[in-house]
């Protein structure tokens, strides 16, 4: 039985031909894509990229969290920052997400969004994680599921507002979702002076 995947009203045959699409799109924007068939080899293909003694910062990302890749770098020897505290530790989350952008060597993190033409797309609270990704550590890489691919812009906004963010306020407590959207930013092409690596996995992962 032949699958077909339908992204905003555009149906492509096969899960696989939607993702062909966006990587060839993302290649052609000057990102770096590796393709893996699960988040086991997402997790290993993220370990090579990370250099010996490399500070990584980490932004808030369920992916991230689901490849279980923290635990892993830090026996590795490299020192990790990241903000997953509990709540009582309101300075040291704060510091932690300040730190995880302005000192790291490797910015890891996930992307609300990928169109098909191969820009990234992502709405944030505080901008740590987006300006992390654009202009904060010079390695960046972005592990995604393909369940994050959507056919433009607008659907990435509508995705973001009425899926993503909700389910994150609903995960974290927040009564108003809108608290997780106030900063919004666009990667139409790779930007200068950043080295993005996009480990994209055929697989669902994160919200």
């Amino acid at each position: 039985m032949m699958l077909w995947a339908i992204i905003g009203g555009v149906m492509l045959k096969g899960i696989e031909k939607k993702i062909d699409v966006v990587i060839e799109n993302l290649r052609k924007n000057h990102f770096k894509v590796i393709n893996t068939e699960t988040p086991a080899e997402a997790k290993e293909e993220v370990l090579k990229l990370v250099a010996e003694g490399d500070v990584v910062g980490v932004g808030g990302s369920m992916t991230i969290r689901s490849i279980d890749i923290i635990d892993e770098l830090i026996n590795a020897g490299n020192r990790v920052i990241h903000h997953w505290l509990p709540k009582t530790f309101i300075d040291e989350i704060r510091d932690a997400r300040r730190r995880a952008v302005r000192v790291s060597d490797v910015y890891l993190t996930s992307t609300n969004a990928i169109t098909l033409d191969g820009e990234l797309v992502n709405m944030d609270t505080y901008g740590n994680r987006a300006a992390g990704m654009i202009y904060g550590p010079p390695k960046v890489i972005i592990v995604a599921g393909y369940n994050k691919i959507v056919r433009n812009v607008e659907e990435a906004f509508k995705r973001i507002r009425s899926e993503t963010a909700v389910k994150n306020a609903e995960r974290l407590g927040i009564d108003a979702p809108e608290n997780l959207t106030k900063i919004a930013a666009i990667m139409y092409q790779k930007p200068n002076d950043t080295d993005i690596t996009i480990v994209l996995v055929n697989a669902e992962l994160g919200l």
